[in-house]
C-alpha cells in the first residue's frame, strides 16, 4: 500500500492534490530506467571504481495517458510489460526517471499482498499501522477499526500474528485497511487474485460502490472478465508503452491475440457460414498449423441457426484440417455476451480427452451438444485449436459466431441465464378470520 499523496514532490514528477478536476490522473512523458546489475557486489564496485558495472533496463518510455474523474480503467499486459511499475510510480513508491504524474485527490493502492503490514504484528496492530501509512489519524483508524475486522471477517484471527495468516487472509486485511481509507483513486494490482471466490465478489461489489459515488479506479489483472464486467475502459501495455487503449472488449481480444501469439487477420469470409451476419468481422490468429474449414451453430434437425430459443437443444461445431503434424492440440468452444463477459466455456482439455496426433492433411470435426440455457440477448462464440500445456494457439478464431437468444418469458429480462424455473407458492396455514 502506498501513502496518501498528499502534496509530494520527486524528481521528474509531480504529484497534486488539485480539487475539482475532470481528470483525475494525467500522466506525460513518463520513463522509468532501472539499473540492473549483475551480482550484488558490482554496486560497491561502480562506486569505488566510478566504472559502470549495471545494465540498463527501460521499463516505462514516453507513455502518456489521462484517466477522467469516475472512470474504472482496466490495465492490461504480458508479465514484465511495465503494468506494475506504473502502478507503483502512480502511488508513489517508485521515482520516474523523467515525465510528470499529477493526480486529484487521495490515492489510495494495494499492490502487494501485506505490503506495509508487518509479519510479526497481529491483524490488528497492522490495521493501526497501515492506516497511518494511508494517511489516516490514529483517531480515524480507531474509528473505523471495527468496520475493517469485520469486512475483513478476521474476527477469530484478528489478534494473531499477521505471518500466520494465509495469503488468503492477507488480502482480506490488505484490501480492507486499505479501501477504509475513503480513497478519490484506489490502485489494485492482482492482489484479490488469490482471494477466495465469495470475497473477490464483496470487494468487486464495495469496489462498485466506490466506482457509483464518482472514484476513479485503476485495476491491473489478467482476469479478462473482471475487465470486461467492470471496466469502463481498458489499456494494454507493452515493452513500457500504450499498445491499445480502447473498449474493453476491444481490448481484451487484443490481449488474447497478444498472448496466444501467431498473426492476426481479419476472418471476413463467410467460411460456408450463414450464421455471420453480413459486414461481421472476426479476429483470426495462430500458426496455422491446422486450419478451420467450417463451423456453425446447429438446431436439432442440423439447420445452421443465428436465433436460438432459450432452453432448446443444440449443437456446436468446428472442422478442420491439419497442415502438419500437431501433436498435444485440444479444440474449445466460448460464449460471451455482448460485453465481451465468458458465459460459458469447454475444451477437449478439460474434458478430460486427449485427441490422437494429427498428420498433415487429416480432417477433424470437434462438436459439443448442449441446451442453450441463456436467457435473451446477443452472444459471440470464441473457437477453435490450440495446444494442451503452451499458450499458443493452431487456428482460432474471436467471434466468430454471433447469434441471438430468445426467450424466455417470465423472468426478469436482465437475467443472463435460464435456470428452468418452477416457481411454487402453497399456504401453509390459513388465518382465523372468524
Amino acid at each position: 500500500m502506498s501513502a496518501d499523496s498528499a502534496k509530494a514532490k520527486h524528481a521528474g514528477t509531480r504529484i497534486s492534490t488539485a480539487a475539482g478536476s475532470e481528470v483525475a490522473i494525467r500522466v506525460r512523458e513518463l520513463t522509468k530506467v532501472f539499473n540492473v546489475y549483475r551480482h550484488p557486489a558490482d554496486l560497491v564496485l561502480e562506486v569505488i571504481t566510478r566504472r559502470p558495472r549495471h545494465q540498463r533496463y527501460t521499463a516505462l518510455e514516453g507513455l502518456s495517458l489521462d484517466v477522467p474523474r469516475g472512470q474504472v480503467l482496466g490495465i492490461l499486459g504480458r508479465n514484465g510489460a511495465g503494468k506494475s511499475t506504473l502502478l507503483k510510480l502512480l502511488a508513489g513508491t517508485l521515482t520516474p526517471t523523467s515525465g510528470t504524474i499529477e493526480i486529484a485527490g487521495r490515492v489510495t493502492a494495494i499492490l502487494e499482498l501485506g505490503t506495509g503490514f508487518h509479519p510479526d504484528y497481529t491483524g490488528r496492530e497492522n490495521i493501526l499501522m497501515g492506516g497511518l501509512c494511508l494517511g489516516m489519524t490514529r483517531r480515524e483508524i480507531e474509528a473505523k477499526i471495527d468496520q475493517i475486522i469485520a469486512f475483513s471477517e478476521l474476527e477469530d484471527f484478528i489478534d494473531a500474528e499477521f505471518r500466520t495468516y494465509s495469503s488468503g487472509m492477507q488480502a482480506r486485511l490488505t484490501f480492507s485497511t486499505a479501501t477504509a481509507v475513503d480513497p478519490d483513486v484506489l490502485i489494485v494490482d492482482e492482489a484479490l487474485a488469490v482471494g477466495d471466490a465469495r470475497f473477490q465478489l464483496k470487494c468487486f461489489e464495495h469496489m462498485t460502490r466506490l466506482r457509483d459515488a464518482g472514484k476513479t479506479i485503476l485495476l491491473v489483472t489478467h482476469d479478462e472478465n473482471a475487465v470486461t464486467r467492470f471496466c469502463d475502459r481498458a489499456l494494454i501495455v507493452e515493452h513500457g508503452r500504450i499498445l491499445v487503449d480502447d473498449h474493453p472488449k476491444t481490448a481484451v481480444a487484443a490481449y488474447l491475440e497478444l498472448m496466444f501469439g501467431g498473426t492476426a487477420q481479419r476472418q471476413d469470409d463467410q467460411m460456408r457460414n450463414p450464421c455471420v451476419d453480413p459486414g461481421h468481422s472476426a479476429r483470426r490468429f495462430g500458426n496455422q498449423e491446422a486450419r478451420l474449414l467450417e463451423y456453425g451453430l446447429e438446431d436439432e434437425s442440423g439447420a445452421r441457426v443465428k436465433i436460438a430459443q432459450s432452453g432448446k437443444k443444440y449443437s456446436l461445431f468446428l472442422r478442420a484440417r491439419a497442415k502438419a503434424k500437431v501433436e498435444g492440440w485440444s479444440a474449445g468452444f466460448t460464449i460471451k455476451d455482448a460485453r465481451g463477459l465468458v458465459m460459458w466455456g469447454i475444451t477437449t482439455t478439460l474434458q478430460g480427452m486427449t485427441p490422437q496426433t494429427l498428420e498433415p492433411d487429416d480432417l477433424i470435426e470437434a462438436r459439443v451438444d448442449l441446451t442453450m440455457w441463456l436467457a435473451s440477448g446477443d452472444y459471440f462464440v470464441n473457437l477453435g485449436l490450440g495446444y494442451e500445456v503452451r499458450d499458443e494457439m493452431i487456428d482460432f478464431i474471436d467471434d466468430a459466431l454471433h447469434f441471438k437468444v430468445v426467450g424466455p418469458h417470465g423472468i426478469f429480462d436482465a437475467s443472463l441465464v435460464n435456470l428452468d424455473p418452477d416457481l411454487r407458492i402453497e399456504v401453509l396455514q390459513q388465518a382465523d378470520t372468524s
